[in-house]
């Protein structure tokens, strides 16, 4: 986290000494699929990945310095579900495939660096997700899923990487649209559960079954106002694909 905050400030800060600082404020949300990263999921022929679907609905703040650069704080609730196909369960007929889902609430707090030339946008920052309501749906043994919610993380940091641009609007207010990419440096399984196979649970001959890594891609949209109106005529005057 030390990293993380060293490196925000480095690109944040050194805007400010020649430059006017503004606000924006946003309502955003997103929809899109999660992905488990697993070298077991990956490399054994008994899994396949399965993408869950995720959503999320928040806002945000934005302090700009100048026309291009900026920080953004995200705060949003979303709910996140990942999945893989497991096949030759023990116990079960050998040609029978099951679906083993994962899925939880969290509260997540994204700040960005963001950087903004015209229609367009970038922007990277750390995530940090606090998760509520875990829970399991193992198909293959329906009855014994939900005493393996408590097996997952409570807490996941990752990385946030995202590209789009401003749709409609004028320097006050616009639609923005874009994608934007999660990785979860944390491992989805507790860090009590690390020296146990979960969640490959109905495998008991399976071992070093390694990290599980969420990854999200989702579609995001924006509603940005702009608070620059109100300090300086030229900030915040960005263009939009069409304009009002």
């Amino acid at each position: 986290m030390k990293i993380y905050i060293t490196l925000l400030v480095v690109l944040f800060v050194t805007p400010t000494a020649q430059s006017q600082v503004w606000f924006d404020l946003g309502l955003k949300g997103g929809v899109g699929s999660g992905f488990l990263l697993n070298k077991t999921i990956n490399n054994d022929g008994r899994f396949n990945v399965s993408p869950g679907f995720n959503y999320f609905y928040g806002g945000k703040i934005g302090v700009n310095f100048g026309e291009f650069v900026g920080i953004t704080f995200d705060v949003d609730y979303g709910s996140n579900s990942y999945a893989f196909i497991q096949s030759e369960v023990p116990g079960k007929n050998i040609d029978q495939s099951y679906k083993y889902g994962m899925k939880y609430n969290a509260l997540n707090l994204t700040p960005t660096f963001r950087y903004t030339k015209e229609a367009s946008y970038l922007e990277l920052g750390p995530s940090f997700s606090f998760l509520r309501n875990p829970s399991i749906d193992d198909k293959a043994y329906p009855t014994i899923s939900s005493s393996n919610a408590s097996s997952m993380n409570s807490r996941l940091t990752g990385l946030v990487f995202g590209f789009g641009g401003h749709m409609i609007g004028n320097e006050i207010i616009s639609l923005m649209m874009g994608l934007r990419f999660q990785y979860s440096f944390s491992s989805l399984v507790a860090t009590s559960e690390f020296n146990t196979n979960f969640p490959f649970n109905n495998y008991p001959t399976l071992t070093n079954t390694g990290s599980v890594n969420p990854i999200n891609v989702q579609l995001v949209m924006e509603v940005n106002y702009s608070l620059g109106y109100f300090v300086k005529a030229s900030c915040g005057r960005r263009t939009a694909f069409l304009t009002f």
